[in-house]
């Protein structure tokens, strides 16, 4: 399953040599805004390639970007939706490389079945834990009355676990490679959850055998978490535009040159992955309408 994410591929032609950096803005609204504000790229020969790994799946998105410094020149694309396939995607936002789909057992069959298959998934979602939702509130003790002070704000967002199941030794260490940065992740779910979007910081991650004969390479793994603010900072790439995956393509320098293409297509993925014809990337976002 491929992991969902928009490639916005931005060229500023405006004002030629002016433009240095990208504000890169995402809405999920309409056309006009409300904008949220996504990053600052750098650009190169006032181009830029921007890898939005956090958008919401199944959901009409709209691009803006502003050139700077110089006239800071706006230019706007979409509507772009990326499909919904009915999977449960964890994504660490500073290492989309390592994001990871969690799916379901075809026809209600449990994830440590022989049977379980869609076909066969190596990592099966199992589900969430009761939710907290803890106050934000202080109790003072008041001489001479029956009831204290309190102080007040709003209520925190939810806390509780997420429980996922394993059934593969390669599965299991990609939940280590998702989990050991350890900072917040986030959770896509989904439209049947209810839930929108969210990141969340995990805690203590918790490996049980499913088998008393533990040959077998079945694991539950169960995480508490809190719902937290999205992480800031730069991402270290893609699947197709990460330094490790150049390396296992291209061996050497010559090897990388001998290939052709630019910087550019280094940037966006398609060195590495090739040019997709899915409708999904050249063109405003990479290589077909929107990207990914």
């Amino acid at each position: 399953m491929t992991d969902p994410y928009v490639v916005l591929s931005v060229t500023w032609t405006g004002t030629a040599g002016t433009q240095t950096t990208g504000d890169i803005y995402r809405s999920a609204v309409s056309a006009a805004g409300p904008w949220t504000f996504l990053q600052t790229v750098p650009l190169l020969g006032q181009r830029a390639v921007f890898y939005d790994t956090g958008a919401p799946i199944g959901t009409p998105v709209w691009y803006r970007a502003i050139g700077h410094p110089g006239t800071g020149q706006e230019l706007f694309a979409g509507p772009a939706q990326l499909p919904q396939e009915g999977a449960v995607w964890v994504k660490d936002p500073l290492r989309p490389w390592a994001d990871r789909a969690f799916d379901f057992c075809s026809g209600g069959i449990e994830g440590h079945s022989d049977t379980c298959s869609t076909p066969t998934p190596k990592r099966v979602w199992v589900g969430f834990g009761d939710r907290d939702r803890d106050e934000d509130a202080g109790l003072f003790p008041v001489t001479g009355s029956e009831t204290p002070a309190v102080v007040w704000s709003r209520r925190k967002s939810h806390g509780g676990t997420i429980s996922f199941m394993t059934r593969t030794l390669d599965a299991k260490d990609e939940v280590y490679d998702l989990f050991t940065a350890g900072g917040p992740l986030m959770l896509q779910l989904p439209p049947s959850y209810g839930q929108p979007d969210v990141y969340i910081q995990p805690g203590r991650l918790r490996e049980s055998y499913l088998y008393a004969d533990q040959r077998r390479p079945h694991r539950m793994w169960t995480v508490p978490y809190t719902v937290v603010d999205a992480p800031v900072g730069p991402k270290q790439g893609s699947a197709c535009a990460n330094w490790c995956a150049v390396e296992e393509v291209f061996p050497t320098f010559a090897d990388l040159a001998a290939a052709g293409g630019t910087y550019q297509d280094l940037a966006a993925g398609t060195l590495v992955c090739g040019t997709s014809t899915d409708g999904y990337g050249d063109g405003l976002y990479g290589d077909g309408i929107y990207g990914g």
